[in-house]
């Protein structure tokens, strides 16, 4: 049998998807952490940070194999990278934005991206006013090109952010042109164009429901 030190595995683990959000959140105050210049962080501290119990961060990290030492914490930029790595943000991913809107604008200039490793490198419309044109670097394509330019440029992951009847052609483009995965964010959710696509629907709007329920 192989072994593994602890925080290190020879298949990624298969985690609940509770447990995958959370260590997302582990990654951005570890993040914060790092550029604070800490170096070690207790337990106890980054649960309260994260807003969990310091049970939870450990039951976390222990589907993990495990990191820290007790009595000492956690190497912040160690875990850092564990994560990461876990979480697939240890390379880059390039993008494709299909359909134009504010919301896809307001993610072509969203910063925060890129420092996540995520990279769009095209976008795609069917309106000509919007074909040819370069919006924040990214250059938008007519989607008769689609299948051309997500091979070229490697696309792997294609963002949706248009309602229907749109919506569901363009994730059929983009499943055709050979993407992996879709992030639907518009107001109708869809379903995966084709076996082996993975597609997630995440309305935007749907916290604004959860807020004004706890405020009625």
């Amino acid at each position: 049998m192989r072994k593994t030190s602890p925080g290190s595995f020879p298949v990624k683990p298969r985690l609940p998807e509770v447990t995958l959000y959370r260590l997302a959140f582990y990654v951005r105050v570890l993040e914060r952490l790092s550029r604070e210049g800490r170096e070690l962080v207790r337990s106890e501290e980054l649960a309260r940070l994260c807003g969990v119990s310091p049970a939870q961060l450990r039951k976390d990290l222990s589907y993990l194999g495990g990191f820290g030492v007790r009595g000492v914490g956690y190497q912040v930029k160690s875990l850092e990278r564990q994560l990461k790595r876990i979480l697939g943000r240890d390379r880059l991913w390039h993008l494709a934005l299909a359909g134009i809107n504010d919301l896809g604008l307001a993610l072509l200039s969203d910063r925060r991206l890129s420092r996540m490793g995520l990279r769009f490198v095209a976008a795609f419309d069917w309106r000509e006013e919007w074909i040819g044109r370069i919006v924040q670097e990214v250059y938008v394509y007519s989607v008769d090109q689609m299948s051309y330019i997500v091979r070229e440029s490697e696309v792997e992951i294609g963002v949706l952010t248009v309602e229907e009847p749109p919506a569901r052609e363009m994730a059929r483009r983009l499943s055709e042109a050979g993407v992996r995965a879709i992030l639907n964010l518009g107001p109708e959710p869809l379903e995966a164009p084709e076996e082996g696509i993975i597609l997630r629907n995440a309305d935007l709007t749907l916290p604004f429901d959860l807020l004004t329920y706890a405020l009625s």
